[in-house]
């Protein structure tokens, strides 16, 4: 009975509230080798406090500033914006600006996933309310962006990312069920196949939690545990040992847990050579938390009738 009414209580009085949490390595951060260890024990500082969520963080280490790319949510909206939050070498916040280019697409953005090809920087929204993976282009470095081509339409998947193998490109997805999703093309611009290959995988949580990263001619994917009830709880560090039309192997080579800050959850993974960046979750009391999840659902079910 007392379980049962912790639950009741957390149900109508808690919701989440991410944050950013930003660690400056000094350069001593060496992937997978030390990833756990820095985590654990280096100082975090944790990115002011704007929204009920800030959270998805993808960066960029340029000049003398650090770009911190992410997903700005407020319950007033109900509805993700993309913002960039930039930082000196110190981690001191110099300013955060909201992105432009993308408030025609009218649904909810987040997990900003940013790639360079040919020297220029590209951006992969999650945009699964509209059906789409749309590519953009940085026309004005950190705030402008271009739409540049739909690459995947009539299919609603969530945190996308590309990756090479073997001279091969991949877009690993997830369906809102959280099923994995893989296309495949010969060129980032050109047209992307959807592969059914069988499944060899360690666990069932597939849904992207960071951008994929290559080292020592390995491939290591970050994906979120999403199972009911513990949503964004961890993520798991993914060594993809094979991936053809035919076959996808994979094997577990880590876990990160919210016990690295003593939170509720983290859930997206991102470094450079100087900085790691991860969103944490901790539940949140407010008696009006009940009124605040119900107004995202109205929400969430109007752009669903919008875009159906």
């Amino acid at each position: 009975m007392f379980n049962k009414n912790n639950r009741i209580i957390k149900k109508l009085f808690f919701h989440e509230s991410w944050d950013i949490m930003v660690i400056n390595s000094h350069g001593q951060h060496v992937f997978p080798e030390n990833t756990l260890d820095i985590l654990c024990n280096a100082k975090a500082r944790q990115l002011d406090k704007k929204y009920i969520f800030q959270a998805d963080p993808f960066i960029i280490d340029k000049g003398e500033r650090l770009y911190v790319f992410y997903e700005a949510f407020s319950f007033l909206t109900s509805k993700g914006v993309l913002r960039c939050r930039v930082l000196n070498k110190d981690l001191e916040e110099i300013e955060d600006v909201k992105l432009e280019g993308f408030d025609d697409l009218k649904c909810h953005l987040s997990f900003p996933f940013l790639f360079e090809l040919d020297g220029k920087l590209f951006m992969i929204p999650e945009s699964a309310e509209r059906k789409e993976v749309i590519l953009f282009q940085s026309v004005d470095f950190p705030t402008r962006w271009e739409k540049v081509k739909v690459l995947v339409s009539d299919m609603a998947v969530t945190d996308n990312v590309i990756f090479e193998l073997n001279g091969v490109n991949f877009m690993a997805s997830t369906t809102m069920d959280n099923e994995l999703v893989i296309h495949t093309s010969d060129a980032i611009l050109g047209d992307w196949q959807q592969i059914s290959p069988d499944l060899d995988i360690c666990n069932m949580h597939a849904r992207g939690a960071g951008k994929p990263y290559s080292v020592n001619d390995k491939t290591y994917l970050f994906t979120q545990e999403c199972s009911a009830g513990f949503y964004g709880k961890s993520i798991f560090i993914k060594e993809l040992t094979n991936l053809t039309p035919h076959k996808y192997e994979e094997k577990l080579v880590g876990k990160i847990s919210p016990s690295i800050n003593n939170s509720d959850g983290i859930h997206t993974l991102n470094f450079t050579d100087n900085y790691i960046v991860y969103d944490t979750k901790h539940l949140t009391f407010s008696l009006l938390s009940t009124l605040k999840k119900l107004a995202y659902k109205v929400m969430v079910n109007h752009r669903k009738r919008l875009f159906s």
